[in-house]
């Protein structure tokens, strides 16, 4: 018994002489900047934590740690953190909860680990969130005060500006026009668009961003100039094909693909027998990315459609050439504009001649010509038009290729519905089949038009015409 007393007491000795507690501060405030002690790796920036301690540790103990940013904004009030410094968004940054500390050290460290990306997202700003010390074990004390370290990053010198992962409409312009080369593809009964959507930064895993519709944004648009000459189209004549972006690992650029239908882009018309003035314009912005985050002055586009574009057959109108004694391409009957019956042209009877040119058209073009050219079983009152570009102001030479057994054929041509020709006639060729010359003089004004070329007494066919500037 009297020897059990003794170990206790000695027990007690050593404890209070040779196994001390050590009082445990942090910093009050550490600034990770350029020069400070920081690790980024892949999606991770690691900041070391330091635990000061009073003397060297005795014996090994353990430490519990939080990290927490819900206390900034009283941080910010109380001074501590300067003005419009943000939070970091819990469960972007973590401690461990508990660290060992060894024994016979004067201080320990610990990495307060935080997503790349949730610095991405604050870039520009500072990006706050404290680190707290509680329940050291073995009878060691903290420090009254001293139990949390501020820990304020300043983004823009922890990543450099080119590396931060922003995702953005990839055109050179909040403006997108359509047509621009090599974003678009016309088919048969539709134009598919594809917007160029990029991924700015190091190239990593897969992710997904979403498009989504924004035409309540195009009317500020119209407001500041943005925008000029356009009305706003409902997307509810588009088909969008994905409007969440897949981007695969290691891939720059995606695409938004959507198409629409070519004849409900031709109703958008002022005045038919005129060009479109007002292009019609849809808005997308880029929103919910699965990673990273959007780069906000390019995080919205505007698409405008270029209708008169669209509305020449070839996608480009007609050339007019302004070079005085210079020879048009001829501009064959057969490659009228696209509209429609009542738009691009009238038709009074069915179809004749190659049923299966520019189905279901009902202009009446011929099978004996290849390629096809000439507009045959013309009748009163029936007309075509033609989408055109006049280089120069001028008198032209207008040499129009007719054919027919009689002389009872008469047209006008128009230009913007204004009638440039005043009536002609059809002479006899001997056959509807032998068009010949037609030539006469009409003043044409530069500019985008479009010709409408009008039958007034029909029974003859009709190629093409071809254009001469004259003086």
């Amino acid at each position: 018994f009297a020897t059990s007393c003794e170990t206790e007491k000695l027990d007690d000795v050593t404890t209070k002489e040779n196994y001390a507690g050590v009082n445990i501060t942090v910093p009050a405030k550490s600034e990770i900047a350029a020069g400070s002690n920081f690790v980024v790796t892949g999606g991770e920036v690691q900041i070391p934590v330091v635990l000061n301690f009073s003397g060297p540790t005795t014996r090994a103990f353990t430490v519990n740690l939080t990290a927490v940013s819900d206390n900034t904004a009283d941080l910010i009030t109380a001074g501590v953190l300067p003005a419009g410094t943000e939070a970091a968004v819990s469960g972007t940054f973590n401690v461990p909860s508990v660290v060992n500390v060894p024994v016979g050290v004067s201080s320990y460290a610990f990495n307060l680990t935080i997503s790349r990306s949730a610095i991405e997202v604050a870039y520009g700003k500072n990006l706050a969130m404290t680190v707290r010390v509680s329940n050291p074990a073995k009878s060691n004390n903290i420090e009254a005060g001293k139990d949390q370290a501020v820990i304020l990053v300043k983004t823009t010198d922890i990543i450099a500006a080119n590396s931060v992962h922003n995702i953005s409409f990839g055109t050179t312009a909040k403006v997108f026009a359509v047509p621009t080369p090599g974003t678009y593809e016309i088919g048969s009964t539709s134009i598919t668009i594809r917007v160029p959507i990029n991924i700015q930064g190091e190239l990593g895993t897969a992710f997904t961003v979403q498009a989504l519709n924004s035409q309540d944004s195009i009317a500020k648009y119209i407001a500041d100039g943005t925008l000029t000459n356009v009305a706003a189209y409902s997307q509810a004549n588009i088909s969008i094909t994905n409007s969440t972006i897949n981007f695969d690992a290691n891939t720059r650029t995606s695409y938004l693909t959507f198409s629409i239908r070519r004849d409900a882009l031709m109703l958008i018309q002022e005045e038919i027998g005129k060009p479109t003035v007002k292009m019609p314009v849809i808005a997308f912005r880029l929103a919910n990315p699965s990673k990273y985050q959007l780069d906000k002055a390019k995080s919205l586009v505007l698409i405008k459609f270029d209708v008169n574009f669209f509305r020449a057959y070839y996608g480009n109108p007609f050339l007019i050439k302004g070079t005085i004694n210079a020879v048009s391409d001829p501009i064959y009957g057969a490659y009228y504009d696209y509209g429609g019956q009542g738009r691009a042209y009238n038709d009074n009877a069915g179809k004749d001649g190659d049923g299966s040119w520019r189905f279901p058209d009902g202009v009446d073009v011929s099978g004996d010509y290849n390629p096809r050219t000439v507009v045959g079983w013309i009748s009163t009152d029936e007309w075509l038009t033609y989408t055109v570009f006049v280089e120069e102001n001028g008198t032209y030479e207008m040499d129009n290729y007719l054919g027919s057994s009689n002389s009872n054929g008469r047209y006008r041509v128009f230009l913007d519905n204004k009638d440039i020709s005043g009536e002609l006639a059809v002479t006899s060729t001997g056959a509807h089949n032998n068009q010949r010359s037609h030539k006469s003089t009409v003043q044409l004004t530069k500019g985008l038009h479009i010709l409408k070329m009008y039958w007034t007494r029909g029974d003859h066919d009709w190629r093409g015409v071809i254009f001469t500037r004259k003086s």
